[in-house]
């Protein structure tokens, strides 16, 4: 009766898709009636799923047999120890499944808004600005672990007020008030400051003078004051700082990070980089940038030491090792173009145009500073003649006359009602940033272009959102223009020229920043006493670390195998320290270093900014692991855990393991179906703590044992012994993380699907479900012949029927 039932709803599925044959049906209830009804049946419910019951294909069922299509196809369902099925009758029973769920599964439209950072490139790179924007709009949502992707971006009422804020800074900021001064040298000698004097002199944290220079040890307080280098005025500036290594000691590179912005009180600081500290008291090294700068703005320069030099506290005869700095100085404004460049590129050329003084300003370091106007002869031609041509840049088409005339006429009206000519047009630029078809992407131009393939013109800002974050240049859009951009010729030169351009580091920094969690690796600071030798030198090199990996992958086409182990990987002295590969000297440079044959590092699991972002500033979890490595490089993600089950926290006292905590854990059979899956890639992590340094045991605030000591030079004690073995499914054992990634690399197919179903959502802006599964095997496919390599992956992403759907 049982299978008798079963083989009738399945039967009844197959009938009502309309797509597999008889012999299809047969097969899948016979899968069905095989492996899963013992479990799925009358008798018993695992998951609440009866699949005797189960009801045929639709809407409303899709997503149960989606969820299990992705368990068979896991190797979770039919669990251990239950009989593994034969591979032609699960492919079949996959392949059935997944016809039907592409055929019924409504395709989900592209229509979205640019996400904040899109906002804020898009208008900087329209109106040829550089001021921060993304700070004034909200948050985005996210869908499917991206900011980009249409369903995870709303627009309500507080939103558009943002983006009207945000369009008002952007005309002020393409306008340029005040004539520039003649670029000047302010020069700041450090121990020429009153306050720098008085530090030294108040041995305030330690600092010293040494040759005439001011000695720092520590990022801390009190900073290095260099106030006499401060621009008086806002422009770009070429900035130079004279540094030198105070006793350095043997084998250690010091090192020196720059930030600017206010010296103190709120407001952002930008870090400008991070540089070597070398050279002499007599010839010292001259750190030299250029950047943006603000009226009153510091150079903020911090000492970066690391490994960090404790014996000069225990009394030995050892010098401390600090960075002198000697002088810095600022030169500029550079940028002297009276109006600006961002001014011509908005207002154009005309007679009738005019660049006029306006009311007297004060400025602490200047006299007689007029601010400037714009103002016309004819305003309603200017206005007319600004807005015809900003309305198709902005909306990265040709725009029709009704739709330019209704900007148009908003702006005239406004000069009708009494406003001056900057007042309309700053109205009619402001209504163009904050309109529908200047915040959509993916949106046809017309109702007919809603079937069929996306135009050209969408193309090209698919294309330039995907890879750049920002709107099409002035290349793409011609070729738009033309309607050669569908060329297949064409289109893979465009991807080649769009990864070769400095503008991909935009991909590189949203792509690994979402994909990998890379956002969120300042959420937590790890615990000092636990872990003393964490710095801020530290986090930077982490997050280089890793983006100048993707970047070498990316550039190279390399397979996105490495991304699970490679041997290579990009280090600097710091990294290299930490991970205890000798040789590399220098904190500044990242450079590709073959991997040792015993080192355990290699691939994004083994990098420390992953093995951070996946902890919390005490203790590892399994679980946070496990369901990372799943989620990011498996592509199955473990559904959240069912109401009111408690987390488990790891024993930081050493009581208990965590492996004692989660058996128990795992004794809910409703917590033990996921975690199965979830805690043994977890378990394998283990081997690194929460800076992603390689441990064999764990690290204890409190005692295990009466008679126990501190480790040396440090405040905590040394924990239980790291538990990393694991069973994975189809009873595939191992000991220790290098075991564990021979494991994922014999799956290299599951890894790429993975990464190709993360492209496709990234680079189509749109969910992908079940019924795009076709769209992902695709791009697998054809990266296949290159090896998968990543490059080789864009290009399919770019070619598939989903990235140029409407």
């Amino acid at each position: 009766m049982l299978a008798r039932s079963a083989a009738k709803a399945l039967a009844l599925f197959v009938l009502l898709s309309g797509s597999s044959a008889a012999a299809d049906a047969a097969d899948v209830s016979q899968f069905f009636r095989q492996h899963c009804v013992d479990c799925h049946g009358p008798d018993l419910q695992e998951a609440d799923l009866r699949l005797d019951q189960l009801p045929p294909l639709s809407e409303d069922s899709a997503e149960t047999w989606s969820r299990i299509a992705e368990l068979v196809e896991a190797g979770d369902m039919p669990p251990e120890p239950q009989p593994r099925p034969e591979a032609a009758a699960k492919l079949n029973l996959l392949a059935s499944i997944r016809h039907d769920l592409a055929r019924i599964t409504k395709p989900v439209p592209a229509v979205r808004r640019m996400n904040r950072i899109e906002y804020e490139h898009t208008v900087h790179d329209l109106l040829g600005i550089d001021v921060p924007l993304a700070p004034l709009l909200p948050e985005d949502g996210q869908s499917q672990g991206f900011d980009n992707v249409a369903g995870g971006l709303g627009i309500s009422a507080i939103l558009m007020e943002r983006y009207l804020e945000a369009a008002d800074t952007a005309f002020d900021a393409a306008i340029r008030r005040i004539k520039p001064s003649p670029p000047a040298t302010r020069r700041a000698v450090l121990m020429e400051s009153k306050e720098n004097l008085a530090s030294v002199k108040g041995k305030k944290g330690g600092v010293i003078e040494s040759h005439g220079a001011f000695v720092d040890f520590t990022p801390g307080w009190p900073p290095a004051r260099v106030d006499e280098a401060h621009p008086i005025e806002p422009g770009v500036y070429r900035c130079r700082v004279a540094v030198w290594p105070h006793e350095p000691g043997l084998n250690r590179t010091l090192s020196v990070a720059v930030f600017t912005g206010p010296l103190f009180g709120p407001g952002d600081r930008y870090f400008q980089g991070m540089f070597d500290v070398t050279g002499t008291p007599g010839q010292p090294r001259i750190v030299e940038f250029e950047t943006r700068m603000a009226e009153g703005d510091a150079l903020h320069i911090l000492p970066w030491i690391s490994p960090e030099h404790v014996t000069w506290r225990d009394g030995k005869e050892e010098e401390r090792p600090g960075v002198a700095i000697q002088w810095a100085e600022t030169h500029g404004p550079l940028d002297q173009a009276f109006p600006s460049e961002a001014h011509q590129n908005l207002f154009g050329q005309s007679d009738t145009l005019s660049f006029k003084e306006g009311e007297g300003i004060y400025m602490r370091h200047r006299r007689g500073v007029k601010s400037h106007y714009v103002d016309s002869s004819n305003p309603p031609a200017d206005v007319e003649r600004i807005l015809r041509d900003f309305v198709p840049r902005a909306f990265r088409r040709p725009v029709e006359e009704e739709l330019t005339g209704q900007f148009v006429q908003f702006a005239l009206s406004r000069l009708e009602q009494g406003a001056t000519f900057e007042q309309a047009l700053r109205a009619g630029v402001s209504a163009v940033l904050c309109s529908p078809h200047f915040l959509l992407l993916n949106a046809p131009d017309r109702p007919e272009a809603a079937g069929g393939t996306a135009d050209d013109y969408t193309l090209a800002s698919r294309l330039s959102y995907f890879l750049w974050s920002s709107m099409p240049d002035e290349e793409l859009l011609e070729l738009a223009a033309d309607g050669r951009l569908r060329d297949p010729k064409t289109l893979h030169a465009q991807i080649e020229r769009m990864i070769a351009d400095p503008r991909i580091d935009r991909f590189v920094d949203n792509f690994t920043g979402q994909w990998l969690d890379l956002r969120e690796i300042e959420f937590t600071t790890p615990d000092k006493t636990l872990y003393p030798e964490y710095d801020e030198l530290l986090l930077r090199s982490m997050l280089a670390e890793t983006r100048g990996f993707f970047r070498h992958v990316l550039k190279e086409d390399l397979s996105v195998l490495n991304f699970v182990d490679s041997d290579f990987a990009v280090l600097n002295q710091r990294l290299a320290e930490h991970y205890g590969i000798p040789g590399l000297r220098g904190h500044e440079e990242f450079r590709l270093v073959d991997l040792p044959a015993d080192s355990v590092r290699g691939g994004v699991l083994a990098q420390a900014s992953m093995l951070k972002v996946t902890a919390n500033g005490t203790t590892t979890s399994p679980v946070l692991r496990g369901q990372w490595v799943l989620d990011k490089l498996l592509g199955q993600p473990a559904p959240p855990p069912p109401p009111g089950v408690p987390a488990v926290e790891p024993d930081i006292r050493g009581a208990e393991t965590i492996r004692e905590q989660l058996a128990k854990h795992r004794e809910d059979p409703s917590c033990n179906r996921c975690h199965v899956r979830i805690d043994p890639p977890g378990f394998a992590l283990e081997e690194f703590d929460v800076i992603g340094g390689l441990r064999a045991s764990y690290r204890s605030i409190e005692k295990l044992e009466p008679r126990q000591s501190k480790v040396e030079k440090t405040n905590y004690y040394e924990g239980r012994p790291v538990e990393s073995d694991g069973e994975l499914s189809r009873g595939r054992t191992f000991d220790g993380f290098v075991e564990f990634r021979e494991r994922l690399l014999k799956d290299p197919d599951a890894i790429a699907r993975a990464l190709a179903a993360k492209l496709l959502v990234y680079g189509c802006g749109r969910p992908v479900g079940p019924g795009e599964r076709a769209s992902v095997d695709a791009v697998v496919n054809a990266a296949r012949g290159d090896d998968f390599g990543l490059k080789s992956m864009i290009h399919a992403v770019v070619d598939s029927e989903l990235f140029h759907r409407p």
